[in-house]
């Protein structure tokens, strides 16, 4: 590496560290203000909130257009397994959890909740003397999986494409943005560009910092994934694998009123082969996580993943030409796509 572009790598890493700065909320019509008020949301309780959440959600399949979204999701990861005769009953959860995530949103963000398994799942993973990839997926209200991990004093280094760091928009989407920068700066996390993303990524694991990295994200690794070959991103183990590090697979899921952040047993780079070993075992940990709550998966066909290149038989990107931009309506936030 040379001078300058040693310079430049300690300077991406000395922006990094920096505390975020969350913007103010952007204006908006009436309608939406008073649905996005964070305000006015501390004072209405989760429980009437997830119960009205969970009755719209019921009610959406009805609607012929939610209903299809809803069976082709559910097809694209269940179809083609043991599973494929759950699609319909999951999809109509699907609905709900999606309306119930929705609205914890803009809620107040609390400290999930962890098992004691998880707990102890926590400390083996998170060593003041190795450094932690923490890998997790587009599962549950992920919004609020980090605050297991920053209670107890740890700023973790997510990913965020560039629109992320945009000046929110005044609109919905822009107060969108403007509350997932509100809340992560809160809890003390750090964020990351995705554009040149893995040096900053493998230089803050080598200095013993914590990285976040979406496990679920297109990429040119061909993976068994959900009973079916999908490209995926291998960013995360050749990260880990290079740094030597702990990789700690986490979840978010909703039970009842509470979200809980479940953390599995760390898998140690040091264990496999070589990255691409270390890959196949954490794909193994995911699937297993995701088949569990399959229907609180983001739709994988969503703007900005596998853009409808997702089905029961592969999941494979089209080509760039055919995709649509990524951008804030995509409802992808802190996604980790750079570290392919």
């Amino acid at each position: 590496m040379s001078t300058a572009e040693n310079q430049d790598l300690e300077a991406a890493i000395a922006a990094a560290r920096q505390p975020l700065k969350a913007p103010r909320m952007p204006p908006a019509d009436l309608r939406v203000r008073l649905g996005t008020s964070t305000r006015l949301r501390h004072v209405v309780p989760n429980g009437l909130v997830i119960r009205r959440a969970i009755a719209k959600g019921r009610a959406e399949w009805e609607n012929p257009l939610q209903r299809q979204q809803a069976l082709a999701s559910m097809n694209a990861i269940l179809g083609g397994t043991d599973r494929a005769g759950e699609i319909e009953a999951r999809a109509r959860r699907l609905l709900i959890e999606d309306e119930v995530q929705r609205a914890l949103y803009w809620q107040p963000w609390p400290t999930a909740k962890v098992s004691a398994a998880s707990a102890a799942n926590l400390k083996a993973g998170l060593p003041a003397d190795r450094p932690v990839l923490i890998s997790v997926c587009h599962l549950g209200p992920y919004f609020l999986q980090m605050s297991a991990v920053t209670s107890l004093g740890h700023s973790p280094f997510a990913v965020a494409a560039p629109w992320f760091f945009k000046a929110p928009t005044p609109d919905y989407w822009g107060r969108r943005l403007a509350r997932w920068w509100s809340g992560i700066a809160k809890r003390n996390e750090r964020l990351v560009s995705s554009v040149g993303a893995f040096p900053v990524l493998s230089a803050l694991l080598e200095k013993g910092e914590k990285v976040v990295i979406y496990f679920d994200m297109p990429g040119g690794t061909r993976t068994d994934f959900l009973g079916k070959p999908v490209m995926l991103s291998s960013g995360s183990a050749k990260l880990a694998w290079g740094a030597q590090a702990l990789v700690l697979p986490l979840r978010a899921r909703r039970a009842g009123d509470y979200v809980w952040s479940d953390v599995f047993t760390p898998l140690d780079a040091r264990d496999y082969a070589d990255a691409d070993e270390l890959h196949r075992a954490l794909a193994g940990v995911h699937e297993r996580s995701i088949f569990e709550v399959p229907e609180t998966m983001e739709d994988p066909n969503r703007a900005g993943a596998w853009e409808n290149g997702a089905t029961e038989h592969e999941w494979a990107r089209p080509p760039r030409d055919q995709q649509t931009p990524s951008s804030p309506d995509s409802d992808t936030a802190a996604s980790a796509p750079g570290a392919s």
